[in-house]
Formats: structure tokens, C-alpha cells, sequence
């Protein structure tokens, strides 16, 4: 490898020469010393005919020096192996990913240096996250297009119904076709505001409210289908001042409504706002029937349904994408009655973000 080669060859040339340089150094001082000494300390050391070096005085000075050369190419080459084959195996892995083969990692051997090793390990850590996001891309644009047909297919075949004679353009082919439009109009904003969330992007209109108020304008809009579907709603609404985004704060009630509308059953369902320190509560109870904890633990990540239910499995992760955007937190828990507590919480206060 081109790599191995350019890098091991430096590594050894380089500690080669500073072995020589070495042994050059080392017969200038010695001269210089024994020259100071004969000077200073005739009685010391030999008579200077006597240090006239013989033919096996070289060959001994000669075998050292390439010895030491050698032995110094030869650690200089391990150091080099112990350093360039982790870089090698990166830069080969980096190239296969560029190419598109998210599978590839990288190795290291079993005496690498402990910071290559790392270098490795980080690396192959990024590749593994960036491959699970690539795998998570490619389900959420079949979950999505999964979503968006039905609505579609059934609008497709409503106009051309209607475009055939079969359905007459009446208020009741209206409603059916401005329905879909708006089960199609509510995906695509759903998507929108958890796709931004991922990313860090969804903005917020920041303003003093009151959540009571707020949460109690929804009364009107949501009560008469809660009423239809067999819900006993009862509005529990403390005053709450918080700083947030009072319309993203209702969409947020809004899901949580639907949410309880579609799989709670019928019953009391008790709307809540309050307060609990720094922190401001919406919160929806319904009477069952609960949620086991396997589901749990991934009912606010998006698409996360029981085959058998209805809706597009977004709203909940709205619901914590509109929560996490705030700075607060959604929440779950099953009550002791059985039922569920779905729980809205932000700070009062935002945080203050670092100045730029």
C-alpha cells in the first residue's frame, strides 16, 4: 500500500539517520574529550601513540554502526506498522463509504498505539451513525410514502368517480373529498414539524400566555367529537404562565385529544393545565385501556403503532417534538384506575441560548 510503503520508509530513513548522527556525534566528543584530558591530564590516559586506531578497530567501529543502524531501522519499521496499517485500513474504509458501502469499518491490529486505536474506534463509531441514519431515512420514506397513499387513493378514486358520473358533486362528496384533503393536509404538517425537530429547526413564536387560556380555547373546537365518540371531557384548567409558543402548544392538545379519542375508551377524560415549579403541565387522563411497557418505552417515536390502529402514528411524536423544542419533556405513565396520563412539560422560563 502506497500508504504503508511512503510512511514506513520515512519513519525508518528518519530514525536510520539519527542513529548515525548519533555515532558521528559521539566520536566528535569523544576526541574532544580525550584531546582535553591528554592536554590537562597527561598521567591520566595513554600516550597519544597508542590511540592510533587499527584495521580491527575499524572493523569493530564499522559493524557497530551498522548494527545499530539496523536493529534502529528495524523498531523504526514496527513503530511504523504499529502506526500506518490503522491509517491504512481508514483511508480505505473512507474511500469504501465514499463509494457508497456504509457496511465498511475500519481495523486495528492487536499492538496498534492506543491513540490510533481510539482514532479507529471513533471513527467506526461515526460510520455505524451514520449508517443506522441512512437505514432510518430509507423506512421513514417508505413509512411516509405508506402514510400519504391511502388519503390519496382515495381522493384519486373519489374525482375520478365524479369525473366517470359514478359519485354526484353534492355536500356529502364534498365532505368525504375535503376530509382526505385535510387528513392529507395534517400528515404533511405533522411530518413537517417532527422532520424540523430532528434537525433542529423548528422555530418557535415565543410569547407570555396562560396555558388555562389557551388549552381552554380548544373547548369548543374538540368537544362535540369527543362528545360523538362517547367522552365525558372535563376541563381541570389552572392558570399556568409560561413564555412558549401558544399555537404550537395547542397543536400539541390537539394531538393528545386525537390520541385519547382514537384509542382511549370511552370515559371521563380529564384535561389538566397547571403548574409545578419552574415548570408548566398539560396534561390528558383517560380511562384506559393503559399501555404495556414495551410500547411504552417508544410510543413518542414516530410511525410507533399497533398494526391494528388507525392514524398515522405521528401525533405523539409531534407531541415531543413540540415539547423537546421548548426545553421540556413528554411523558407517559399508566394510572392506578388503568389508564393512561399523557403529560406535556416546559419550563416557564426558555432557556437562554448562547450568544452567537
Amino acid at each position: 500500500m502506497p500508504l504503508t510503503d511512503g510512511i514506513g520508509r520515512n519513519v525508518a530513513a528518519r530514525i536510520g539517520l539519527v542513529t548515525l548522527t548519533g555515532f558521528i556525534l559521539s566520536a566528535f566528543c569523544a576526541f574532544f574529550v580525550y584531546a582535553w584530558v591528554f592536554e590537562n591530564h597527561p598521567g591520566v590516559v595513554a600516550a597519544p601513540h597508542h590511540w592510533k586506531p587499527q584495521a580491527v578497530d575499524y572493523a569493530v567501529i564499522v559493524a557497530a554502526v551498522l548494527t545499530a543502524i539496523g536493529l534502529a531501522v528495524m523498531a523504526g519499521a514496527l513503530l511504523a506498522r504499529q502506526i500506518v496499517l490503522p491509517l491504512a485500513s481508514l483511508a480505505i474504509t473512507a474511500q469504501r463509504i465514499s463509494e457508497g458501502d456504509l457496511t465498511a469499518r475500519a481495523t486495528v491490529g492487536k499492538r496498534a498505539l492506543r491513540e490510533t486505536a481510539q482514532l479507529v474506534e471513533d471513527f467506526n463509531r461515526m460510520a455505524q451513525r451514520l449508517q443506522a441514519h441512512a437505514e432510518e431515512r430509507i423506512a421513514w420514506n417508505a413509512k411516509i410514502a405508506h402514510e400519504l397513499r391511502t388519503p390519496v387513493t382515495i381522493l384519486k378514486g373519489r374525482l375520478e368517480g365524479v369525473a366517470d358520473g359514478v359519485f354526484q358533486i353534492d355536500d356529502h362528496t364534498l365532505t368525504s373529498l375535503r376530509r382526505q384533503i385535510e387528513g392529507l393536509a395534517r400528515i404533511v404538517e405533522d411530518l413537517r414539524v417532527v422532520s424540523l425537530a430532528e434537525s433542529n429547526h423548528l422555530d418557535l413564536q415565543l410569547e407570555a400566555v396562560d396555558l388555562s387560556q389557551e388549552i381552554g380555547a380548544l373547548r369548543e373546537i374538540v368537544q362535540p367529537s369527543l362528545s360523538a365518540a362517547g367522552f365525558e371531557a372535563q376541563w381541570r384548567l389552572e392558570p399556568a404562565l409560561a413564555v412558549c409558543d401558544p399555537t404550537r402548544l395547542r397543536q400539541a392538545a390537539l394531538a393528545l385529544l386525537e390520541n385519547a379519542r382514537r384509542h382511549a375508551v370511552p370515559g371521563p377524560l380529564v384535561i389538566r393545565t397547571a403548574t409545578f415549579g419552574a415548570f408548566a403541565r398539560i396534561s390528558i387522563e383517560d380511562s384506559g385501556p393503559g399501555i404495556d411497557a414495551d410500547r411504552a418505552a417508544h410510543i413518542f417515536h414516530p410511525f410507533k403503532r399497533d398494526p391494528s390502529a388507525t392514524g398515522s402514528g405521528l401525533g405523539l411524536a409531534v407531541v415531543r417534538a413540540i415539547a423537546e423544542a421548548h426545553g421540556g419533556l413528554a411523558l407517559h405513565r399508566n394510572t392506578v384506575a388503568g389508564g393512561s396520563l399523557f403529560t406535556l412539560e416546559i419550563p416557564r422560563q426558555p432557556a437562554r441560548r448562547p450568544a452567537v
